[in-house]
């Protein structure tokens, strides 16, 4: 069981085990692997990136006992398989169990995406202990198989095999998310704080189309299926489920969001009240006294289902932010035949080759000009030969395959400062506008060679450099071409010292990219989009697309409200998003929610613009690789 499922469950190539110095704890962190440890041990339920595709559920006998346990178990295999969730149980000398579920390998949740989850079940189940699932760095859970504390084994429910057709057919998408609204956690939803509120709002322009009463989710988001049979049953018949929700108001707020997710807007619902299908959610409204006060009760709950969905379509629905400018994916164009962006290339790589030829600085500043070649072909210009291009540093963030855009804005300005650099601005960004760069010729002494120009890549820097490591893009690429075939050769071509060459080997050998066999190396089946897949960046782009998306328009509506005349619609716009982040509340006066909005977009400073000196200040050093430390590398980033 160890050896089939471990592998499986772990986010990590790591556990932690419960040795008798431990009190009880699974203390002490060790790799992992595929022989059944001789300790009670776990493993990681979040990667590196603090994502997961597993949910957790773990019961614990010691309070309740174990016929308790066995009751909630059965309340949450029901809920889960209701919503199309596979399962894998397993059982504890002590009487505890485990719910496993394998999630969507294509949608990896956050900690905060589970967690009004684990509260609601912590709510109706006794014996549920949330707390494995709530921790990104150190969650962890016994895999079936393993050593008990008690003693002897944890008992699989059920076959070897159908574990593992579980974990590789997996559930279906929105799991979490489905069982969150059926169990009302619609009602649940707050920003965590006013800063965030206001981006969530803006955020759900994304899913959100119509204003007003008409406000609803966009029809490529909707669903087809009919209203969960009890959610139907409250809103007919007013027919209230116990082990679903604790308060009628909760089962109201199930019934808004289930409407919400078919497409219903707050004047349909509105409609729908005086129907007698629905006369059980139009008593769930009979506490307030006139027409007016149901009115404004009503799209109080609409408007926090309109946020709650917005929020977790992601996790039902293939992702569509594979653009252009997101930079590194499959299917992604590339400008091969491109002469005069292959040549500025390959002539920046040469210089930067001379001038940062064993600094920690050339590993990034080597994707950005990648980066910036690609923009250019992408969406520059020509002018009298000389490519131009208008770009921030976040969007070039996502072409170069870095996760920090600091990181990229820091690239620049040590582009600009140098002399002799081949990136030129030749424009500041004002307002709107991005700073504007020329890919001029550098003073290299002499041109590229005819290999170089052979290497040079207008494309965007695969995002799987993140996870590996930018050090090792320069060697992987060799190899994967086939130009180097010794480890010799490979560490003269790609200019590396031997102890900063071998660390790079062992990065891509860690990931599973190469073999090296007596001094000589080679390709294996695994590529760049496997690692990604992995690791799950194929979401945190997305997200950080969004979450771009979402500081471009807080920028704007803050270049607007202080250099433009503020418009009916735009005071309308901030009425709005008031209401759905729940700052105008009854606690709250008018007054308090204007003081609250000048606080925000006029007293706080503007948000962060690429060229801040501030920014530039906080990051004197370039961090070429912005993987988390791991035991035996620092002495490998030491030596280059």
């Amino acid at each position: 069981m160890w050896k089939k499922l471990a592998p499986l469950l772990a986010a990590r190539r790591s556990m932690r085990v419960s040795t008798p110095g431990d009190a009880g704890k699974f203390a002490t962190s060790r790799t992992l692997t595929t022989r059944l440890p001789d300790f009670p041990a776990a493993v990681p339920l979040y990667n590196a990136h603090g994502r997961t595709v597993l949910l957790a559920l773990d019961f614990d006998a010691k309070r309740h006992g174990a016929a308790q346990v066995d009751i909630d178990v059965a309340r949450v295999l029901d809920w889960l398989h209701e919503c199309g969730g596979r399962t894998v149980t397993d059982r504890s000398t002590s009487g505890g169990r485990h719910v496993l579920v394998p999630l969507a390998a294509d949608t990896p949740l956050r900690v905060d995406d589970v967690s009004t989850l684990m509260t609601l079940l912590e709510a109706r189940l006794p014996t549920f202990d949330k707390a494995p699932m709530l921790g990104a760095s150190h969650g962890c859970i016994s895999v079936p198989g393993s050593l008990c504390r008690e003693g002897g084994y944890r008992q699989l429910e059920g076959t070897l095999a159908d574990a593992v057709d579980a974990f590789t057919l997996r559930s279906e998408r929105g799991v979490v998310a489905r069982m969150s609204e059926r169990l009302g956690g619609a009602g649940m939803w707050r920003a965590r704080t006013r800063v965030a509120a206001v981006q969530a709002s803006l955020t759900c322009d994304e899913y959100l189309v119509g204003v007003g009463d008409t406000r609803r989710l966009h029809p490529r988001f909707c669903r087809a299926s009919p209203i969960p049979a009890k959610i139907a049953a409250f809103a007919s018949a007013g027919e209230f489920d116990p082990d679903r929700w604790d308060s009628p108001s909760e089962a109201r707020q199930s019934v808004i969001t289930a409407l919400v997710f078919r497409g219903a807007h707050a004047a349909d619902i509105e409609t729908l009240l005086g129907s007698d299908d629905y006369a059980g959610l139009r008593h769930a409204y009979s506490r307030y006294k006139t027409p007016r006060q149901i009115a404004r009760s009503l799209r109080q709950d609409v408007d926090k289902a309109l946020t709650w969905a917005a929020g977790v379509v992601p996790q039902f629905h293939d992702l569509k932010h594979k653009n252009m400018h997101t930079g590194g994916y499959r299917g992604t164009a590339s400008f091969r035949d491109d002469p005069i962006r292959r040549r500025w290339l390959a002539t920046a790589n040469t210089w930067i080759d001379q001038e940062f030829l064993g600094s920690r600085q050339r590993p990034v500043l080597l994707a950005v000009v990648q980066a910036l070649a690609y923009s250019s072909a992408l969406a520059g210009e020509l002018v009298e030969g000389v490519p131009v291009v208008a770009i921030g540093g976040r969007g070039l963030s996502h072409a170069a395959g870095l996760m920090s855009e600091a990181i990229v804005w820091s690239a620049l300005r040590l582009l600009r400062d140098t002399p002799g650099s081949p990136v030129l601005r030749v424009a500041r960004g004002a307002g709107q506008l991005p700073d504007r760069y020329a890919l001029t010729t550098p003073a290299t002494g002499r041109g590229p060679s005819g290999v170089a120009i052979a290497r040079a890549r207008v494309a965007p820097v695969h995002q799987a450099w993140s996870v590996i490591g930018l050090r090792s893009r320069v060697l992987y690429d060799l190899i994967h071409d086939g130009q180097v075939t010794t480890v010799k050769d490979a560490l003269a071509a790609a200019k590396l010292g031997t102890s900063a060459g071998y660390a790079a080997l062992t990065d891509l050998r860690v990931a599973g990219l190469i073999t090296m066999t007596k001094g000589s190396v080679a390709n294996t089946e695994r590529t760049l989009d496997d690692v990604a897949d992995d690791a799950g960046l194929e979401m945190v782009a997305a997200e950080r697309v969004v979450r771009h998306r979402a500081e471009r328009l807080v920028w704007h509506a803050w270049l607007e409200n202080r250099f433009g005349t503020p418009t009916p619609d735009h005071n309308n716009a901030v009425q709005r998003a008031f209401e759905v982040t729940g700052w105008a509340d009854p606690g709250l006066d008018a007054r308090d929610s204007e003081l609250m909005w000048a606080a925000t977009m006029a007293a706080v400073p503007p948000p962060t613009d690429p060229d801040l000196e501030a920014i530039e200040r906080q990051e004197h050093k370039l961090n070429f690789d912005e993987r988390e430390p791991t035991p035996g590398a620092a002495g490998a980033r030491r030596g280059g």
